[in-house]
C-alpha cells in the first residue's frame, strides 16, 4: 500500500512538473495572425496540451492541469476570483467532458490505441466537440459576467466569421497538434517509450532497402518549410509549394507508421502557421482565413484517416506474413521461415532432429498426438539454447534445429541423450519415443538447401536406431546415394503395385492328422527381378504403401484360390492396413467379388495389432472374425503379449513365434515358455501353431506339448502359388 501511495505520488509530481511547464509554453508558442486589424489564434496550443495529458494520464491529468492553468492564468492574466474561476472552467470543463465521454462510450481501455482503434469517435469528440464546446461555454460566461478589455475578446459573440475562424483555430490545436504533444509528453514521463519509438518508428524508415527515400523525402519537405517560412513573400511561393507540403505527407502515409508521420505533420504544421507570411499569402480577411484553415483541417482529416486505414492495412499484413511463416498448430516457424533465417545467419550448423516412432503412434493416437509430442520437445529443449537459436516445423516426425557456435555436435548429443531420457505423456499414457540427429552446415540455397535437408533428414533416420548423431562431412556422398536409391525404390515399388506385379509364394502348415492350409509370402516383381521382403516392406512402412499392397495380395490370392478348389490359405495383414478406415470393407467386398468363402481364409495380424487400443484396428479385426474368418495372432510372444492379454485374447489361431521353438530341445526356458503357453492356449480353446520346425525331434515334442500344427523348413519350403495345382 505504501509503494503504491509513493508511486502515485511520484506520478503526480512528474504530471504537475510537466503541466507547469507545458501549458505556458504552449501559450506562448500558440501561432497567430493578424486579420482586419485584429489579433486571431491559428491553433491554441494549450488546448493540444490539456487533451494530450488527459490521453496520457486520465484522470490523474485533471488536478496538475487545474492548478497549472490556475497559476498561467494569475500570471498572464490576472483577474478577479470570480473570473479566474469562470475562465478556470471554460479552459478545462468542454476537454474533461470529451475525454469523460470517451471512456463512457470506449470503455476502460479508451485511451489506448490512438493508432488504430476508434479513430471516428476520438476525431469527432475531441477534435469537434471538445473546441465547439470549449467556445460555447466562453460566450455562454462572456454573457453572464463582465471581463475586462484585455480578455473580453476572446468572450464576446462576434461576427459570425471571427467566431467560425475562433472554432476552427481550436479544432486545428485538437486536430493536428494533439498527438505530437502527446508523443513528446510520453517520451518525456517515460524515456523508456521514447527509446521503444526510436526503435519501432524510426530505425524501420532507415533500414536498408528504404534510407534513402527517407533521406530525400525529408530533405524536399526542409527545402520547402524553409522556401514558405522564409522571411519574404512571393505569390509563386504561396502558390504552388503550398499545395506540394500536402503532397508529400500523402506519398509517405504507406511508408511511415502512424505515430511518425502524425509527429512529422504536426512539426511541419506548426512551421506553417507559426511563420504563415507564405503560407497566408493573400489571406487579407476572415472569409479568406476561414477557407484556409478549413482546407488545413480537411487535409488533416485525411491523413489522419489514410493513416489510420494504412496501419490497419500493415497489421493485417503482418499477420498474413507470421501466419505464412508459422505452423498454426505446433506455433513454430516453418521452412518458409528456415530460409529467411539462414539468409540472416548463413554460417550456422542445422541439426534434423527425428522421432522415430512418431509417425506409428501418430497414426495409433491421432494426428493432435503428433502436434503434442513436438511441442513437448520444443518446450523441453528452449531452456538448452541461446537467444538467436531456434526450433524450426518439418511436416513429419522431425524438427529442424539451428545452432552456433562450434560446439554443435557435444551439444546436439546431449540433447539427444536428454530427450530419450525424458518422459512423454499423451492423454495420461506413457509414449515411448525415440530420437535421433543428424547436423551439418548448410551450404547453397534454393535446390542445393532442399537436398542438403533430404540428406540430413536420410541420416537422421539412421541415427535413431542407436539413438546417436551423425555428421553430414565426408558421408555426402553416401548420402546422397542412399536418399536417391530411397526414392528410386519408391517409384519401382509404386508401378509394381499398378501393374500388380506380386508373386506368391506358399508355405504348408501341417497338423498331426494331416490336415493342412498354406501361409501366403508375397514377393514383388521389379525389373523383372523377384524382391523379398526385407527390401520392400521397410519402402511400404516408409511410405504408407500398406493398405494398397495387402489388397494387391489378397485379390491376387482370390484369383488364384479360383483355381484351387478346397484350398485354405492365411495371409498376412499389415499394422498399417487395419489402422486405416474401410479396409475391413474393402476386403470384404473381394470376397463378395471372387465369391470366395470366408471359412477357407485366415487373417494373420501381429501382436501389436491384437493388443493395441486402437479403435479402427479393433473395428476392422471384429467385422472380419464377424464375416467368418479366423484370425491368427503371428509371431506370438515376441511383442505386446503377456498372460493377462493372453487370457483376455479374441482370436482364432496362435502362431508360436520360431524364436521359441529353434532350441527348444537344448533350452529348457523356451520349453517351459512354449509349454505354458500350450496349457492357457487349451484352456481358451485356441488352434497353436508353431512356426521354425526344421528336425524330426522338434517335431515329436511339439506335437506331444500338445501343438496343432507345424510350420518349417521340415514340414515344406514356400513355393510358387501356381504349383499347388500340380
Amino acid at each position: 500500500m505504501k509503494s503504491k501511495i509513493n508511486a502515485s505520488a511520484k506520478l503526480f509530481l512528474l504530471a504537475l512538473t510537466f503541466s507547469l511547464f507545458s501549458i505556458p509554453f504552449a501559450r506562448f508558442l500558440s501561432p497567430a495572425t493578424v486579420i482586419d486589424g485584429n489579433a486571431i489564434y491559428l491553433a491554441w496550443l494549450p488546448l493540444s496540451v490539456t487533451l494530450a495529458m488527459l490521453l496520457l494520464l486520465g484522470r490523474q491529468a485533471i488536478l496538475p492541469l487545474l492548478i497549472a492553468f490556475t497559476l498561467t492564468n494569475a500570471w498572464m492574466q490576472p483577474l478577479p476570483v470570480l473570473q479566474s474561476a469562470m475562465l478556470l472552467f471554460c479552459q478545462l470543463f468542454a476537454p474533461v467532458l470529451a475525454c469523460g465521454i470517451l471512456r463512457w462510450t470506449l470503455g476502460k481501455r479508451w485511451r489506448f490505441g490512438l493508432s488504430n482503434r476508434h479513430m471516428g469517435a476520438r476525431i469527432f469528440w475531441a477534435g469537434f466537440f471538445a473546441p465547439l464546446m470549449l467556445k460555447g461555454t466562453m460566450y455562454l460566461v462572456g454573457h453572464c459576467f463582465h471581463f475586462p478589455v484585455s480578455v473580453s475578446g476572446f468572450f464576446d459573440a462576434g461576427s459570425v466569421l471571427y467566431s467560425i475562424v475562433d472554432i476552427q483555430s481550436l479544432i486545428c490545436a485538437a486536430l493536428i497538434f494533439t498527438l505530437p504533444c502527446y508523443y513528446l509528453l510520453r517520451m518525456g514521463l517515460n524515456p523508456r517509450y521514447a527509446r521503444r519509438f526510436w526503435r519501432r518508428h524510426i530505425v524501420p524508415v532507415f533500414a536498408k532497402g528504404r534510407w534513402l527515400f527517407t533521406v530525400n523525402w525529408l530533405l524536399a519537405v526542409a527545402v520547402l518549410l524553409i522556401l514558405l517560412c522564409a522571411p519574404f513573400q512571393s505569390s509563386y511561393i504561396a502558390g504552388y509549394l503550398v499545395p506540394l507540403i500536402f503532397i508529400l505527407f500523402f506519398i509517405v502515409i504507406n511508408r511511415f507508421s502512424y505515430p511518425l508521420m502524425s509527429l512529422m505533420w504536426g512539426v511541419s504544421a506548426f512551421f506553417l502557421v507559426a511563420y504563415n507570411r507564405n503560407f497566408l499569402q493573400g489571406v487579407s480577411n476572415a472569409f479568406a482565413l476561414a477557407f484556409v484553415l478549413s482546407v488545413l483541417i480537411s487535409i488533416t482529416i485525411c491523413l489522419l484517416y489514410m493513416g489510420n486505414l494504412q496501419a490497419r492495412s500493415n497489421a493485417i499484413r503482418l499477420k498474413w506474413h507470421n501466419q505464412a511463416w508459422q505452423d498454426p498448430l505446433t506455433g513454430l516457424p516453418n521452412l518458409r521461415a528456415f530460409e529467411n533465417y539462414l539468409e540472416q545467419y548463413p554460417q550456422v550448423s542445422v541439426c534434423c532432429l527425428r522421432m522415430d516412432n512418431l509417425e506409428f503412434l501418430s497414426r495409433h493416437y491421432g494426428m493432435m498426438m503428433r502436434v503434442h509430442c513436438k511441442r513437448m520437445v520444443t518446450r523441453s529443449l528452449q531452456p538448452l539454447l541461446g537467444p538467436e537459436e531456434k526450433l524450426f516445423q518439418l511436416p513429419g516426425s522431425e524438427l529442424l534445429l539451428v545452432l552456433h557456435g562450434s560446439e554443435s555436435a557435444a551439444r546436439l548429443a546431449y540433447m539427444v541423450d536428454y530427450l530419450n531420457s525424458q518422459p512423454f505423456c499423451w492423454q495420461g499414457d506413457a509414449v515411448d519415443l525415440e530420437f535421433g540427429a543428424a547436423w551439418g552446415v548448410i551450404e547453397g540455397e534454393g535446390e542445393a538447401l532442399h537436398h542438403t535437408l533430404g540428406q540430413l533428414s536420410w541420416l537422421s533416420e539412421q541415427a535413431c536406431g542407436a539413438r546417436r548423431v551423425l555428421a553430414l562431412d565426408n558421408s555426402l556422398a553416401t548420402v546422397s546415394d542412399n536418399t536417391t536409391e530411397r526414392v528410386m525404390q519408391l517409384n519401382r515399388m509404386k508401378k509394381a503395385l499398378t501393374e500388380g506385379e506380386v508373386r506368391l509364394y506358399a508355405q504348408p502348415i501341417v497338423s498331426q492328422s494331416g490336415d493342412r492350409y498354406h501361409e501366403i509370402l508375397a514377393r514383388m516383381v521389379w525389373d523383372g527381378e523377384i524382391i523379398t521382403p526385407d527390401q520392400f516392406i521397410p519402402v511400404i512402412a516408409q511410405f504408407n504403401l500398406s493398405k494398397r499392397f495387402d489388397l494387391l495380395v489378397v485379390e491376387t490370392l482370390f484369383r488364384e484360390m479360383k483355381t484351387l478348389p478346397g484350398e485354405r490359405f492365411s495371409v498376412n495383414l499389415m499394422p498399417f492396413t487395419l489402422m486405416q478406415k474401410e479396409s475391413a470393407n474393402k476386403i470384404l467386398d473381394l470376397f463378395s467379388q471372387y465369391d470366395i468363402s470366408p471359412k477357407l481364409v485366415t487373417i494373420e495380424i501381429t501382436e501389436q495389432q491384437a493388443f493395441s487400443g486402437s479403435e479402427i484396428s479393433v473395428l476392422n479385426i471384429r467385422r472380419l472374425q464377424e464375416y467368418g474368418c479366423q484370425i491368427a495372432i503371428d509371431d506370438f510372444g515376441t511383442g505386446y503379449a503377456n498372460y493377462e492379454r493372453l487370457k483376455r485374447l479374441e482370436a482364432d489361431i496362435v502362431k508360436i513365434d520360431g524364436c521359441f521353438v529353434r532350441d527348444i530341445l537344448t533350452d529348457p526356458v523356451d520349453e517351459m515358455i512354449v509349454k505354458s503357453i500350450c496349457d492357457l492356449a487349451r484352456v481358451k480353446n485356441l488352434t497353436l501353431v508353431a512356426e521354425f520346425v526344421e528336425t524330426e525331434e522338434q517335431r515329436a515334442l511339439l506335437y506331444k506339448m500338445g501343438v496343432d500344427y507345424l510350420q518349417g523348413y521340415l514340414i515344406g519350403k514356400p513355393q510358387p502359388i501356381e504349383e499347388l495345382r500340380v
